[in-house]
């Protein structure tokens, strides 16, 4: 996982350059696996009184980037349901809106909260507590 610490590290460097944020990413998670939210929901389940959007991602290893485009080698799921890496998928850098590490702990999905959810979280953590979520 890349830390606070290297991604600091690397903004530093790289001040008053002129580098591209999809530069920035292709040097930082070089080889690494990471899955793009690009504001897209790829499901949106109804109940009774409200829905819950489920966030589309790209996944991904990262190959390079070039000026704006960030360049990943996709993950996909075939049909006899093995995940394999397929194609080079190629990314305008203005489409990104979040990006994480995949490590197999959380996902962008597990970070996005509702606004009201962000004190108890907060507190939680400040306390070293575990919370309750409404779903």
């Amino acid at each position: 996982m890349i830390d606070a610490t290297t991604a600091a590290s690397l903004t530093d460097e790289w001040k008053g350059k002129d580098n591209t944020l999809a530069e920035f990413i292709a040097v930082l998670f070089k080889d690494k696996f990471i899955e793009i939210y690009v504001g897209d929901a790829y499901e949106d389940v109804k109940y009774e009184q409200t829905s819950q959007p489920y966030p589309a991602v790209f996944c991904g290893k990262v190959i390079s980037a070039y000026k704006e485009c960030l360049v990943l080698q996709a993950i996909y799921v075939s049909k006899e349901k093995h995940v394999k890496l397929g194609s080079l998928m190629f990314l305008n850098e203005r489409a990104v809106r979040c990006i994480c590490e995949i490590s197999g702990e959380f996902s962008i999905q597990d970070m996005m909260l509702r606004s009201n959810e962000a004190p108890a979280i907060y507190n939680a953590y400040k306390n070293n507590l575990s919370i309750k979520t409404k779903k």
